[in-house]
């Protein structure tokens, strides 16, 4: 009989994990042991007005190395509206890092981002001083988490993935520095945080996860597939937001149907058709999203050594996916009738 995932979105699930229904900033600090078998990791986003995007992680270890001791990276991309990308990565050592309990405040080598659920302040620079992000972040729409915030692997709890979203959309204004000039820069923003002590691997096959802001609607909408262990059991989560106010916090009734599969360079397979349906007795909402663009592929294996990665890919070979598509959003929900178009990024994990 296949293992279940339990959903921790039910009241009883706060109060195991000491929540309430409000995030607190202590949800946005040290979540996770940094031993072995744990990870952690801390992300941010800007996309801006001249279209350039900057992305952010910082990271306890490699999740290909999650039996490894700490081994921390900051990983910053900053990507031109023409679609050239500049990136580097940072590995402080151990004794270079710095945690807080008590919020987001984390101190990695000389990079760091603090911030209270709602402001954040975030500064990376290249080894070589070529690339460097000084951002400041500011919630628009609430912090918010689908109940607890955790799936659970095992029947005793003690298995878990953890998730907080305390920006799904809001302001960043700040410096970028590229290509030998340093950029004054205004856009919209986004931070997470995710924490566990589960190999995803083992307990995950492939999921979509994306969002948008159209209109004056914010979505996050995800479909996660569980792995063969787990039955291939679906994982949905989604929340609706409209300016401020967040309007579906839970994804139990999305489905995803995706058609239109395309082959890749790399061997794998991608839909180029995605439709994600949410229905609540008369309540209705639709993402459709179309034309999707290729803005990143890559192996997973590559935090391994060459001789490793040779080895691995006769075993398996984890790929993501990061596309940017047409989107059109449909909402029906008691007094609100709303189609927004526009454009939406997602991303495919293929874990297996």
């Amino acid at each position: 009989m296949a293992k279940r995932v339990i959903l921790g979105t039910q009241d009883r699930f706060l109060h195991l994990e000491g929540l309430n229904a409000t995030p607190m900033p202590w949800e946005d600090g040290q979540r996770a042991s940094t031993e072995r078998g744990s990870f952690e990791w801390w992300y941010f986003d800007g996309v801006f007005e001249d279209g350039v995007t900057c992305v952010t992680i910082f990271q306890t270890k490699p999740l290909t190395r999650l039996n490894g001791p700490l081994a921390p990276i900051v990983d910053m991309g900053i990507t031109t509206s023409d679609g050239i990308k500049r990136s580097c990565s940072l590995r402080p050592t151990p004794q270079e890092v710095r945690f807080s309990k008590e919020q987001c405040d984390l101190r990695f080598g000389d990079a760091w981002a603090k911030g209270d659920l709602r402001r954040y302040k975030m500064e990376v620079t290249s080894q070589d001083h070529t690339l460097a992000a000084r951002l400041n972040f500011e919630g628009i729409v609430p912090p918010w988490r689908p109940g607890a915030g955790k799936n659970y692997y095992s029947e005793d709890l003690k298995k878990y993935f953890g998730w907080i979203v305390p920006i799904p959309y809001g302001s960043v204004e700040g410096y970028l520095t590229y290509d030998g000039n340093t950029r004054r820069v205004h856009g919209f923003g986004y931070h997470d945080h995710n924490w566990g002590n589960v190999a995803l691997q083992h307990v995950m096959d492939h999921w979509f996860w994306g969002r948008t802001h159209i209109g004056d609607f914010s979505v996050i909408f995800i479909v996660e597939t569980a792995a063969k262990a787990y039955g291939y059991q679906k994982i949905p989560v989604l929340m609706l937001a409209k300016g401020e106010h967040i309007l579906i916090s839970n994804g139990d009734p999305l489905l995803l149907q995706t058609d239109d599969h395309v082959n890749h360079a790399s061997g794998r397979r991608y839909p180029r058709s995605l439709d994600f349906h949410w229905q609540s007795g008369e309540d209705t909402m639709h993402i459709k999203l179309r034309q999707p663009q290729i803005l990143e592929a890559i192996s997973l294996l590559y935090f391994l050594p060459e001789w490793q990665q040779k080895l691995a890919r006769l075993l398996v070979n984890p790929y993501y996916f990061r596309f940017r598509a047409q989107m059109e959003l449909s909402v029906h929900l008691a007094g609100l009738e709303a189609k927004e178009n526009g454009e939406a990024v997602y991303e495919l994990m293929m874990l297996h």
